[in-house]
């Protein structure tokens, strides 16, 4: 009787105890489970979108606004002398794509000339004419379009890669530079003098210019105030209907 008495208190205790373990780790999984933070789900799809756009319109640049031959302008042609073959070619390459200009045909068609630009003589404007005429940079002389009736002037320059700020875009002092030579040329042209100095220049920046391609200036405002000149101007893409810049300036004549 009593090793039966025994055997059952000893089963009632086995039975707590398992009952209590069971329940100890019920409560330590419990607590665990309150303590588990759920990983936050990686945004890997979006990624994904970003390296393929950022791939894509680096290669759509590149395709439509670099050929072999920029690129080899942009990194070698700057040592190469004038009349390296190689160079001439180049430059040669760059008149043909201007006279293809959808722009130019129409600025020949509505009556105006082609005057090519001459070195300054006289040192006014080093940049333009000397600093920046290499490869890669203001490899050709600028067309200037001349309307003798309107007495209208059009420019139109290629600003290579060597010219960009930010990259692929165009530095904003050589925007401004181009603006205010393109203006002065227009002095010369309308009134046969040399603008003496710019008394004031103010610019507009509309939207952002893309380097390697041509740019075209047109005047778009002339008024004579005494010995002083003041005249407007707008800087477009190449196909003349995008505005990029937008310029005032007033010249002292001589």
């Amino acid at each position: 009787m009593l090793r039966s008495v025994r055997g059952q208190l000893w089963k009632n205790v086995i039975r707590m105890a398992s009952t209590e373990a069971t329940s100890e780790s019920i409560a330590a999984a419990t607590r665990q489970a309150k303590f588990v933070v759920k990983k936050p789900v990686s945004n890997q799809k979006w990624r994904n979108v970003l390296v393929f756009g950022t791939c894509f319109g680096v290669g759509w640049y590149t395709t439509q606004h670099l050929t072999l031959s920029d690129i080899m302008a942009w990194w070698f042609y700057g040592k190469l002398p004038d009349t390296d073959s190689k160079l001439i070619d180049y430059r040669d390459e760059l008149n043909q794509r201007c006279d293809n200009l959808s722009i130019v045909k129409q600025l020949l068609a509505k009556g105006y000339v082609a005057v090519y630009k001459q070195s300054d003589k006289d040192g006014e404007n080093t940049l333009i004419d000397k600093t920046l005429r290499a490869p890669g940079a203001i490899c050709i002389p600028p067309r200037i379009y001349y309307n003798p009736m309107t007495k209208d002037t059009v420019s139109v320059y290629h600003l290579g890669m060597k010219l960009t700020g930010y990259p692929f875009l165009v530095h904003g002092g050589i925007l401004a530079t181009v603006l205010e030579d393109t203006m002065r040329d227009s002095v010369k042209l309308v009134t046969g003098k040399t603008a003496e100095v710019t008394q004031s220049l103010k610019l507009s920046y509309s939207f952002p210019t893309l380097a390697n391609q041509f740019v075209v200036v047109r005047r778009t405002k002339w008024e004579t105030k005494g010995k002083n000149v003041e005249i407007g101007a707008e800087l477009l893409d190449q196909s003349g209907t995008r505005p990029l810049v937008r310029g005032k300036a007033v010249f002292k004549l001589k």
